[in-house]
């Protein structure tokens, strides 16, 4: 009995000493079990990037845009209507997607869309995805003047992205991103008929702007 209740307090003074002071403030540095997962690098290289150092940004990124002039493998290189969403020569856009419409494209569109749409843009379509929660704003998409503006548009902001911004360390990006590397050119004709079928559903509740 006198070995169990040493052990009993034993156990006790650890679990106070282990969790009964979590969230205070201390002058003294924590504790390090595994200092190597509490320190580790963000990328712990095996050995240093040449590439980087010769032909690169210099900012220790791993990955890197296509270099100018080139095409990804596989990507079309024709600037037909299709992968440009503008008109065959000429600077206007694609009014009305050029791709036929059927339930089996729509269903695509849907699945392509609840993935990397909705949790901005919300399975709705009014803005209110989940990254609503975390002050991430994302349009509505039937506000009147996306209703009204052409398909071809919507094609090249979904392929190439908009609203460049550059961040505090001054890499470049998209607050609406690029899905070119996402989806091909058929699943985003797909998608942006079903972000017209949303429209449309939502038409007499339509929102023009300013109000």
């Amino acid at each position: 009995m006198r070995y169990f209740i040493t052990g009993f307090a034993v156990i006790v003074c650890l679990v106070i000493a282990t969790a009964g002071f979590r969230d205070s403030l201390t002058r003294n540095r924590p504790i390090e079990i595994f200092p190597d997962m509490d320190r580790q690098a963000r990328v712990r290289p095996q050995a240093p990037n040449l590439f980087d150092e010769d032909f690169g940004a210099g900012d220790g990124r791993g990955s890197r845009l296509p270099v100018a002039g080139t095409v990804v493998r596989g990507a079309p290189i024709d600037n037909s209507s299709v992968n440009t969403g503008r008109k065959e020569g000429a600077d206007e856009w694609v009014k009305v997607n050029t791709l036929e419409d059927n339930q089996k494209k729509l269903k695509r569109g849907q699945e392509r869309y609840n993935i990397y749409c909705a949790p901005c843009h919300g399975k709705a379509g009014d803005g209110n995805g989940i990254t609503s929660q975390y002050n991430l704003v994302a349009a509505d998409l039937h506000q009147h003047r996306l209703v009204q503006i052409e398909d071809g548009y919507l094609f090249d902001v979904l392929k190439n992205g908009y609203n460049l911004t550059t961040n505090s360390v001054g890499i470049a990006s998209y607050r609406m991103p690029a899905y070119d590397s996402k989806m091909n050119n058929e699943d985003l004709w797909h998608v942006i008929s079903y972000v017209r079928a949303l429209q449309f559903s939502q038409l007499p509740k339509v929102k023009k702007e300013g109000e």
